[in-house]
């Protein structure tokens, strides 16, 4: 199956679009999860800080816990790693999951500074590697109580990062250390990709069948575009016919690659246009030299019959004057089928009936056939506007074809009916099988069937194409029609004419 080369472009552009889409997803996926998982260390530093610094919130384990998996949005199956030691006499605090957890093994990284905690209860940003705040001028002079900033500021302390694996799945961990405490809180990456992967699925339920319209609306309009020019050429170069072949396509206003192509077109056009212009005036010079000599041969021949009363010179002047007879029909073929060629065939238009004419040639036929059957289905009538003199010509080719090919004892159908815009006339005759090469050069010239190559069948291999090309003249056409084998129909169409 032929694809069009808009379609080819449709889907390249397609393609394309959607290879570039499923990149841009990934790479925004990538970084999405790596904005996110960012942003999880940043909140497991400021809560390992809050739960560092304020280490009475140990005095309720169960409330500290469902406060932080309330603040990281952590479900209740979802693994939780608290580590808290406060320091002192106090044992460490650990949550379920923490239980032999050797939190000292993981790789952590290197220390990221926190300044002082939020207030108790609050949440707020991290702040890295700010300083602690700077005593006031009361607290420096040792002022009057009532006069003094507050207390001050708890000590300062690192929050390190590490990467460890959680009921199956990536997360990430925090350790906050200050002088008196230390907290540990971990938890799995896989809440957060399911939310996310929730979202995205969420988002491309309604994205996914927009961005595939958009893609083919767009993959259309570019293949479209893109078709344009090239449309333009061909609706050109299907305006230049054999009898306008001085036509040049103009490459105003086309971009740079079609130029050179519109050059390469007309440069070729012109080469085309020089050599039919040489054959053409070639047939006609030819045929026109040789009209005069051969009048000149044929008259004189004609003269030396009439005087020789020998009956051997006779015979010989007799086969002479045939052969001369031959080279003028075929002069005179020649000059019209350069006339034609040229678009220069002079049609003495004139209302004809068709009907008339076909009728006197079939009566003709059958008169002058013995071993063949002629059969006439015309309908009276048959109006065209052309020039009578061709026209007889044509079909007087047509019918001759069939006499002359058609198989012994077989039969010739000539039909003429009329239609919407013009007239048609078929002739069908029973002939030797015909194989699809003999069909395809039916209108060559001076092509002549395999078993009319000897002299004893009449005909120069003119006749079809002359016929073609006057019935083109006319507006019409001849065409060969799909038949058995050994059948052979030739369509003639022809307009009414005004």
């Amino acid at each position: 199956m032929t694809v069009s080369f808009r379609t080819r472009l449709f889907v390249m552009a397609t393609l394309i679009v959607a290879v570039v889409l499923t990149v841009v997803l990934v790479l925004g996926w990538q970084s999405l999860l790596r904005n996110e998982v960012e942003r999880l260390e940043d909140r497991l530093c400021l809560e390992a800080r809050r739960v560092a610094t304020q280490p009475q919130m140990a005095l309720d384990p169960a409330r500290l816990e469902a406060d932080l998996r309330l603040r990281l949005r952590l479900g209740p199956a979802d693994a939780l790693v608290l580590r808290l030691e406060p320091g002192g006499e106090r044992p460490p605090l650990l949550s379920a999951d923490a239980q032999g957890l050797d939190t000292a093994a993981l790789a952590w990284q290197p220390e990221r500074r926190l300044g002082a905690p939020p207030p108790a209860g609050g949440e707020g940003p991290p702040e890295f590697d700010r300083p602690p705040p700077r005593p006031g001028p009361d607290e420096r002079a040792g002022g009057p109580p009532g006069q003094r900033a507050g207390p001050p500021p708890p000590p300062r302390g690192r929050c390190e990062l590490a990467a460890m694996a959680l009921q199956g799945a990536d997360g990430r961990a925090a350790r906050y250390t200050t002088p008196r405490s230390r907290a540990v809180l971990a938890h799995s990456l896989a809440p957060m990709k399911a939310d996310m992967q929730a979202d995205l699925q969420r988002a491309l339920q309604l994205l996914v069948p927009l961005a595939l319209a958009l893609t083919a609306l767009g993959a259309w309009l570019l293949a479209s575009l893109t078709m344009r020019p090239v449309n333009r050429l061909r609706t050109a170069m299907q305006g230049v016919t054999r009898l306008a072949l001085d036509q040049r396509l103009a490459s105003a206003g086309e971009d740079r690659e079609f130029k050179d192509l519109i050059a390469a077109y007309n440069t070729m056009l012109a080469r085309l246009d020089a050599s039919f212009q040489q054959a053409t005036r070639f047939s006609a010079d030819a045929a026109h030299e040789l009209k005069t000599p051969l009048t000149i041969l044929q008259g004189r021949l004609e003269q030396a019959l009439h005087r020789s009363s020998d009956a051997a010179t006779q015979a010989g002047l007799t086969d002479m004057l045939d052969e001369v007879g031959r080279l003028a029909a075929i002069t005179r073929k020649l000059l019209l089928l350069s006339q034609a060629d040229a678009g220069q065939l002079a049609l003495h238009r004139v209302s004809v009936d068709l009907a008339e004419q076909l009728d006197t040639l079939v009566a003709d036929a059958r008169m002058l056939v013995t071993d063949q059957t002629v059969s006439s289905s015309v309908e009276p009538g048959l109006q065209t506007r052309g020039d009578a003199l061709l026209l007889r010509q044509l079909f007087n080719n047509l019918l001759s074809n069939a006499l002359r090919y058609g198989r012994p004892g077989g039969w010739i159908a000539v039909s003429g009916r009329r239609q919407a815009a013009g007239v048609e006339v078929v002739f069908a005759n029973a002939t030797a099988p015909l194989d699809a090469t003999q069909r395809s050069r039916f209108f060559n010239r001076f092509h002549r069937g395999d078993g009319a190559h000897n002299r004893a069948v009449d005909g120069h291999g003119l006749g079809l194409s002359l016929s073609r090309e006057i019935a083109r003249a006319h507006g019409g056409d001849l065409t060969l029609q799909a038949s058995p084998g050994d059948e052979v129909r030739l369509r003639l169409w022809l307009p009414h004419g005004r």
